[in-house]
């Protein structure tokens, strides 16, 4: 989560991949051919776990091609089991895990994936615990042991519980070519067998080569172990050249066929319609993992009359988030979704629609707003408690998307009687300044939800005292569920605490979910199979069942 919120305050443009089904249809796929795909910007280096090759999630989607872990995203963004069949727990101490690694799953050069490798991969880690993020360190801390059964037999004991285990041993690296070597130093320009020179991994793609400022080329693993070798031979990915419009750069590209695919770039309405306009191009769009939101501030810093909550309930039936979700996106749905959970994304099996009941009704926010003994002005703009509802709503202003929203939201609070007053500052300012200081009423930001994992983690933004909690929002029954959801093993009941949670969020309001900021991709229609029914932002997620019509 803490790698997540750094993200989010460092992107604060669309982040687009693919979604839907492409080109899908009843032909047979076809083997061979190169798909071109642009992204963001080049990383440092490949070792998606040192902080050093930069915080792009570029370097985490080229270290996942060949390196695959025990779980990985699904469908309905929930974990699936990946180089394992399954896995067990215990809800007791010793809290253990016991993880079955698949019989056939193997490295690129035949050698078999062994709990060894898991033990390994463990160890080899905490050798460099010191070059590692943050969150990394932080798992490996919860980690008590990890030792091997049998071959394909692991078990970890945990020094506590942890709901985002299935989130450990996220890349499993070989023991048999890197022992002996530093991790923090061996995989920076290529992931290789040290021993050989030649590309080693357990994924559908392996990285055959770098191009320092151009280009990262996968190859097909001939010796793949999953339900059938990748069609593709190859996948390029192209990297930015100025980086500053990169929608302009990648519709550049697709028009002069130079790209067969663009994701990961950010697109305004009228570049989709652009989009749209080229020949033998396929655009989809759903909502994805950039959370856009209001943070109310209540206590110190903000208007006082925020700290009671039928005020910010009132304030949320002034925001009319249908209005604005099809204002900003209606040109890539007329029915863009808005958001109506703060803990879920829409594309999660685990979504409920708490915040349904705050539709737009101004009535209602005056009566909120009068039952609390607020008064209206001459000007239509209510006093409460001698001060009038005149509020401070601070976002970067860099985005045009959160400039339109604030202007959006202006005229929409005022017939609720509320001054919206817009407040635009730089990033640094708004996540340096604004934010860590709580001066501010009103702050409209974006959460990147990088994994299924990202939800136990709320206890950060709304519990008591929590390390991103900017509303300064405190209820007991809220921060005990959060709490407990930090340590529950078993899916289903972790969801059901944190909706527990959700409605007395959507009850409490120190925060107002908005919607969900589209992904959009481009492809070529001879590209087929193009997927994301994970609605994450990995540009490769099901590359190895792309293939190339005639």
């Amino acid at each position: 989560m803490a790698r997540a919120l750094a993200a989010a305050a460092a992107i604060v443009v669309s982040l687009l991949a693919v979604s839907g089904a492409g080109g899908s249809g009843a032909q047979t796929p076809k083997r061979g051919g190169t798909v071109v795909v642009g992204t963001l910007r080049e990383p440092g280096c490949i070792n998606a776990y040192l902080p050093r090759c930069g915080s792009t999630p570029v370097s985490s989607h080229i270290m996942r091609q060949p390196l695959r872990g025990a779980f990985a995203v699904g469908s309905g963004f929930s974990w699936r089991p990946d180089l394992v069949s399954r896995a067990e727990f215990t809800k007791v101490p010793p809290y253990t895990l016991t993880y079955h690694i698949r019989p056939e799953a193997r490295w690129s050069d035949g050698v078999p994936i062994t709990a060894r490798d898991f033990v390994f991969t463990h160890n080899a880690l905490r050798s460099i615990a010191a070059e590692l993020f943050d969150s990394d360190r932080q798992e490996l801390a919860i980690i008590r042991s990890v030792s091997a059964v049998d071959a394909k037999t692991l078990k970890v004991v945990l020094r506590s519980r942890y709901a985002g285990w299935r989130g450990l041993f996220r890349h499993v690296i070989p023991r048999h070519a890197l022992r002996g070597e530093d991790l923090s130093t061996v995989w920076l320009d290529r992931i290789h067998n040290p021993k050989t020179g030649r590309p080693i991994g357990s994924g559908p793609f392996l990285v055959e080569r770098w191009e320092r400022g151009r280009t990262v080329t996968f190859v097909r693993n001939p010796r793949y172990w999953g339900p059938h070798r990748a069609y593709l031979d190859r996948i390029v990915l192209r990297f930015c050249r100025q980086c500053v419009d990169l929608g302009a750069e990648q519709i550049e590209w697709l028009r002069a066929r130079e790209l067969d695919l663009a994701a990961s770039i950010a697109l305004s309405g009228p570049q989709i319609q652009e989009l749209r306009r080229l020949a033998g191009v396929t655009v989809l769009a759903e909502p994805g993992p950039v959370w856009e939101h209001f943070d109310i501030r209540i206590g110190r810093g903000g208007h006082a009359a925020l700290e009671r909550k039928q005020v910010r309930q009132a304030v949320a039936y002034g925001i009319d988030r249908v209005a604005i979700a099809r204002a900003l996106f209606g040109t890539i749905d007329a029915g863009y979704p808005l958001s109506d959970s703060a803990v879920f994304g829409s594309g999660s099996v685990h979504y409920r629609p708490n915040w349904r009941a705050y539709r737009y009704r101004p009535t209602e926010a005056r009566r909120l707003l009068e039952q609390q003994g607020c008064r209206r002005g001459a000007d239509g703009i209510y006093v409460c408690g001698g001060e009038r509802l005149s509020l401070r709503f601070v976002t970067t202003g860099d985005d045009p998307h959160r400039v339109q929203t604030l202007q959006l939201v202006q005229g929409q609070l005022r017939p609720a009687g509320i001054e919206a007053r817009p407040v635009y500052g730089t990033r640094g300012a708004v996540f340096d300044q604004i934010l860590e200081s709580g001066e501010f009423d009103l702050v409209l930001f974006s959460y990147i939800a990088t994994s299924p994992d990202a939800p136990a983690g709320s206890a950060d933004l709304y519990g008591c005292g929590g390390a991103q909690n900017n509303s300064g929002y405190c209820q007991r029954l809220v921060t005990r569920d959060l709490d407990q959801a930090r340590r529950i093993l078993d899916e289903a009941q972790l969801a059901r605490i944190l909706n527990r949670a959700d409605a007395q969020l959507a009850k409490d309001v120190p925060v107002i979910p908005l919607l969900e900021r589209p992904l959009v991709a481009a492809f070529r229609s001879s590209v087929r199979n193009v997927s994301l029914r994970t609605r994450a932002w990995d540009p490769f997620t099901n590359a190895e069942n792309w293939w190339l019509a005639d």
